[in-house]
């Protein structure tokens, strides 16, 4: 069993919260305690953002050589990798994700990410404007500042790598607050990056509620920007809270993915596309598949040969490798899942697979779901259930389905199925969303931009270039070349 740090880590400092309040971390698949984590007030969040702001204003980061910023980055990256067992294990028993992805996907992708941005920080340039003889014009790229990073509970380790690697490797410093739900492996993380030598103050790492923790964090006068991953609805309060110091805000939100599959695209690779889509992490991922659009002519075949598949998922023990679904994160959201379940039936959805679900309020489990003959009006067609229910809706024509799969106030991501490189892209071109996969090309990797269109957020998590954007000030410097003067009204 991993062992967890259980205070905050402030200004180089592992402190307990202000308040008397703490958190039990259970274990979702047991319901077993974890760990018990204080809890941060308004207070605590003033002490993390005062510790960034001195070390930022005051200290050596900003002014380090980016090669050695680099090397620590690239340090902490090597200590992930050293630790991926007891990190892996620890969100595993954290949000009851099987230990096969956690430990074969979670937490390399941390690590790399750590990785691909220690190679960042000498690179980040300006450039240099005109060819007038009397005058130079410089861009200069500096550092922004202190920034609020937010994360959800879904990937802990994963998500907390995402948004440190680009805003320290611009030289900025950060608060990170996990989800109160998972907050043990970010603090792993603050622990290696103590071991590293990270100058204090320059990663701080909180814990408590969105209401109370996170609402101080995000109006606290100390932040220069607001980097949120998590549901639409925060985010739009927290754009709401950003003008309180005209703060810069990141956000990546909701999705409600259609994967259109045209009657060319192999079977096989499009059902195991399909499954792991939706079906992967018992669909808690904000670019879960959730939406499958068939063309008529191929509807009961492909249907049929992914329920086939899905029967074959192994769930269970989320410490088992053996198995392919664990649980879902808390009861909470359990519940929430089971009533867009109803609501869907309700609608006139016809369920065609399913399994066993508890009525105990406090099982986690839930088994793989799948909705055919969906209307595009129906809400399971539209909101985001972010659990393991797939809607499985028909269309005629390629205009059909590409107005079918912008139906929708997401546009995170969106896949497409065909042998045919002409309309893949064609397609591509037409659809509503900031990334796009064809063939299963969707893989996260460090260095490709994520974009978000409509209800989707806005800005770019990743990406070298849009890192440079989102977490870097520009300045213009007009350098006067001329010897005489003409001063004005002459």
């Amino acid at each position: 069993m991993p062992s967890w740090p259980e205070k905050m880590f402030i200004d180089g400092k592992w402190i307990d919260g202000h308040s008397s309040t703490s958190w039990t971390i259970t274990n979702p698949a047991t319901r077993e305690p974890l760990a018990e984590i204080a809890m941060a007030d308004a207070s605590d969040v003033d002490l993390a953002v005062t510790a960034a702001r001195r070390a930022f204003d005051k200290g050596e980061w900003r002014r380090m050589d980016g090669l050695e910023r680099g090397r620590l980055l690239y340090k902490l990256a090597e200590k992930v990798r050293e630790a991926a067992e007891d990190l892996a294990m620890t969100d595993t028993l954290n949000i009851g994700k099987p230990i096969r992805d956690t430990l074969g996907f979670d937490i390399p992708c941390g690590a790399d990410m750590l990785e691909s941005y220690a190679g960042l920080p000498d690179k980040i340039a300006g450039h240099s404007y005109g060819g007038l003889a009397d005058n130079v014009t410089m861009q200069f790229r500096e550092p922004m500042g202190v920034i609020a990073a937010i994360v959800p509970w879904n990937y802990p380790l994963t998500n907390a790598a995402i948004k440190l690697a680009p805003i320290l490797a611009c030289g900025n410093t950060v608060v990170l607050k996990p989800s109160e739900v998972s907050p043990l492996s970010a603090l792993m993380l603050a622990k290696l990056a103590e071991e590293v030598g990270f100058p204090p103050g320059v990663i701080n790492v909180i814990h408590g509620t969105g209401a109370e923790a996170g609402t101080a964090l995000v109006k606290h006068p100390g932040i220069n920007k607001i980097a949120f991953t998590g549901r639409h609805e925060t985010g739009a309060q927290l754009m709401e809270a950003a003008k309180e110091g005209m703060k810069g805000v990141l956000l990546e939100l909701g999705g409600k993915t259609p994967s259109v599959v045209f009657p060319d695209a192999p079977l096989d690779h499009v059902v195991n596309g399909v499954i792991t889509g939706i079906f992967c992490h018992l669909g808690q991922i904000c670019v879960a598949g959730s939406r499958l659009l068939v063309h008529e002519s191929q509807h009961d075949e492909l249907l049929e040969a992914i329920i086939a598949k899905a029967k074959g998922l192994k769930q269970g023990d989320p410490t088992d490798p053996e198995m392919h679904l664990g649980c879902l994160a808390t009861p909470t959201h359990c519940d929430f899942v089971r009533t867009r379940v109803e609501q869907a039936k309700q609608e006139g959805a016809r369920l065609v697979l399913s399994g066993e679900v508890s009525d105990d309020p406090l099982d986690c489990f839930y088994p793989p779901t799948i909705f055919d003959q969906v209307s595009p009006d129906m809400a399971v067609a539209k909101e985001e259930v972010f659990g393991p229910v797939l809607s499985v809706l028909t269309y005629k024509t390629e205009e059909e389905a590409i107005r079918i799969a912008n139906d929708s106030d997401f546009g995170l991501m969106a896949n497409i199925w065909t042998t045919d490189g002409t309309r893949a892209l064609r397609v591509a071109r037409e659809l509503q969303a900031g990334r796009i996969s064809i063939n299963g090309g969707g893989y996260l990797r460090p260095n490709v931009p994520i974009y978000g269109y409509k209800k989707s957020g806005f800005g770019a998590e990743l990406g070298f270039i849009e890192a440079a954007h989102e977490f870097c000030n520009s300045k213009s410097v007009i350098y006067s070349l001329a010897t005489e003067k003409s001063p004005w009204p002459e």
